[in-house]
């Protein structure tokens, strides 16, 4: 095994976590040994099982499972209370993720901090906005549909329906100040920013469920180019809303139970939620610094599946795409452990067998998956695999899976979960572990670990040559009118599927056909391995709020019991004017499939991820798209949205999305390609 470590290779120096019936990482250890199991009914606190759970899996607004992993409402206020923060004027997911910083970065060197406020760059994985801002904004888009339907319809009891909405809403209610942050999910980075008193690059990275690997990817790539020098990265997720499950439910994906990644008794996923933080840096800084080394990130490598079935089904040459691009700078693929995706659904699970044991060749490799326990953290998911590994390096342990019963394993049972635990304090140092992380939009992220050995060599890197960034080709199309027989027409969208579509996702596509054609290429000649797409768009896309209002409407079931039965159903009846969920809903109302679907379309094979910094969002994916292709010379396809914030409504309102298509000027040149204009790289503290 490779003992050599490079000076800018980057190392995790600071941990920190809230996770379910876990407070800091010491209490998430301690959890994994004991295989404490999180995974329980949802609380009521969070929603009524009543209103929105039914075992008929076909009942349209229904989801056949309640049970989640969840931090508790008493543990978010006493982390309020320790943070010194106002619980009525945050929410959980800036709870849980400024909780989770503040211990990532105590541990640090005073200096560390001091020395680098200027240029801390903090890029976090997530692909949901809080559950919080549903019901007011709920209330705000349809207060005036709501009196203007029981005025018309709804004869008796008006005075009362009108009382009961009032305290209703005022119950769930927060201040302007509060609402725009809940519109606006940077505000976590803000937040962490003013506790902090930092400066510096900054965004929220989304792949969906491989969101937080795939920051701290972007966090690397800044820390090795040199144009930061502490980064704060990692995942949180705190959308366990009732729209979540059911949209699960009807991909049919969900367990009713407990997930049981990797045992033949599974029957699906269990969601969770939490927050996961690091603190990087570059391992010359680290040992400068005199700060601890919990690991050393080696590599990351990604893909996109390219044009495969579904954005919800998994790829298995997707899979060992992003292990292949892992691993080819070490001459061999040997790793002691690999913390797998493994949600326990049976599909997913068994084509990540099928993935590793092409790839690992007949090796022994343990695998293991810390959804078992805590659920599929979605956003933070990959951060919370990254975590458990990093405990298992400081402890020389590969803790057991108590629940497997009967594990599947590939068919030389190379590649197998182990029930029983490992001790590796005999096994040649330094040890390599292996992270997988995959997501909706047919994303995939793979991150080697290895163990930091004082004793092992460190080399001075060679800094990579750069070249300007040129622009191959552009356009730019309104979202205002969707032409759904051109879109069928050109990209075989079932048109049955493109109701369940957000147009920004549609738009894109003849975005980035028009661009290529303006540029005069032909992307069906191009290597689809050389191309990645970026997207830049603030988190929550119209398709998904208007299924949030869609389910809300059921939350009067219970505020409003005095109705007549028949004026309640009519009430409740308003929510059809939304789409209820399919299995097409998923994909359609992420934000990350707008560059995941064009990858789907197209054949593209780089990774994709969408960047939201607010609106700066052009800018932030513009320098992380600069350090890919300085990096990795190819093309990047970079789709950014036109977007401003109506204030009153709390609504993102997108206008536009333009398509750029980006590659190195030597590039350009090697590949004889038209050469627009040059680019200026927009680096900037924010």
């Amino acid at each position: 095994m490779n003992k050599r470590f490079y000076n800018s290779d980057v190392c995790v120096v600071g941990l920190g976590c809230v996770l379910p019936d876990a407070g800091n990482p010491s209490e998430f250890w301690s959890n994994i040994l004991a295989g404490k199991c999180s995974i329980r009914k949802i609380s009521e606190e969070r929603w009524s099982s009543n209103l929105y759970f039914s075992l008929d899996k076909n009942e349209p607004d229904k989801t056949y499972s309640n049970v989640a992993a969840f931090v508790e409402n008493k543990k978010i206020k006493s982390l309020c209370g320790d943070l010194d923060i106002d619980f009525s004027k945050n929410n959980r997911l800036q709870v849980m993720a400024l909780g989770a910083t503040t211990q990532a970065l105590s541990g640090l060197s005073p200096d560390t901090l001091k020395r680098n406020r200027k240029n801390t760059a903090i890029f976090l994985g997530c692909m949901e906005l809080d559950e919080a801002f549903t019901l007011e904004k709920f209330y705000l888009h349809e207060k005036d549909s709501l009196k203007k339907f029981i005025t018309k319809n709804i004869l008796k009891n008006q005075k009362q329906i009108f009382t009961k909405l009032k305290e209703y809403f005022c119950k769930h209610e927060s201040d302007s100040e509060a609402g725009v942050a809940s519109v606006l999910t940077t505000s976590v980075i803000n937040l962490i920013r003013q506790k902090f008193n930092l400066q510096g690059e900054s965004a929220l990275i989304d792949a969906a469920c491989a969101s937080s690997l795939a920051a701290i990817d972007v966090a690397v790539r800044a820390l090795r180019n040199y144009q930061t020098d502490l980064a704060i990265t990692g995942g949180m997720e705190s959308n366990l809303a009732p729209s979540t499950f059911i949209i699960f439910s009807k991909a049919g994906v969900l367990s009713q139970n407990r997930c049981l990644p990797f045992d033949k008794k599974t029957d699906g996923l269990s969601q969770g939620e939490g927050a996961v933080i690091f603190a990087l840096q570059r391992m010359e800084d680290a040992i400068k610094d005199n700060n601890k080394i919990y690991g050393v990130i080696k590599s990351i490598g990604s893909s996109s599946d390219g044009r495969s079935s579904s954005s919800f089904s998994p790829s298995k040459d997707g899979q060992v795409l992003a292990f292949r691009r892992a691993y080819q700078d070490f001459g061999e693929n040997n790793v002691n452990y690999v913390e797998c995706h493994g949600t326990g659904t049976k599909i997913g699970d068994g084509m990540e067998l099928a993935s590793l044991s092409e790839f690992f060749g007949g090796q022994q490799v343990p695998i293991g998956s810390v959804k078992s326990l805590v659920g599929h953290t979605k956003g933070a998911a990959g951060a919370t695999g990254l975590l458990k590994c990093i405990l298992i390096l400081q402890n020389k342990l590969i803790p057991s899976a108590k629940y497997l019963e009967t594990p599947i394993t590939d068919k030389d049972k190379s590649i197998y979960p182990n029930k029983d635990a490992i001790d590796l304090k005999d096994v040649s140092s330094p040890l390599r572990l292996g992270i997988s992380s995959f997501g909706f939009g047919n994303t995939n992220y793979h991150l080697v670990l290895d163990e930091f050995n004082n004793s092992g060599e460190i080399i001075k890197a060679k800094k990579a040559a750069t070249s300007p960034i040129v622009l191959l080709g552009s356009s730019s199309i309104s979202l205002k009118k969707v032409d759904l027989d051109l879109i069928t027409s050109k990209f075989k969208i079932p048109p049955q599927s493109l109701p369940y579509i957000d147009k920004v996702q549609l738009q894109a596509l003849l975005a980035v056909d028009e661009a290529f054609e303006g540029a005069n290429i032909d992307a069906g000649l191009l290597d689809k391995e050389e191309i990645k797409v970026i997207s830049a768009s603030c988190l929550g896309l119209s398709s998904a709020m208007e299924l949030v209002y869609r389910i809300e409407y059921e939350e009067f079931r219970e505020s409003l019991s005095f109705l007549d039965k028949k004026s309640l159903n009519l009430l409740i009846g308003c929510k059809n004017k939304f789409l209820e969920a399919t299995e097409d809903t998923g994909p359609g109302v992420l934000n990350n499939v707008i560059a995941g679907r064009v990858c789907n379309i197209f054949d593209f094979k780089g990774k994709n991820f969408n960047v939201d910094a607010d609106f700066n969002s052009f800018s932030a994916a513009l320098n992380i798209a600069s350090r890919e292709l300085q990096e990795k010379e190819g093309i990047i396809v970079l789709l950014d949205c036109e977007e401003e914030l109506n204030k009153k409504n709390l609504i993102i309102e997108r206008t536009r999305i333009n398509c750029s298509i980006l590659t190195t000027l030597a590039f350009a040149r090697e590949k004889n390609y038209p050469i627009g204009e040059v680019v200026k790289n927009i680096y900037c503290h924010s």
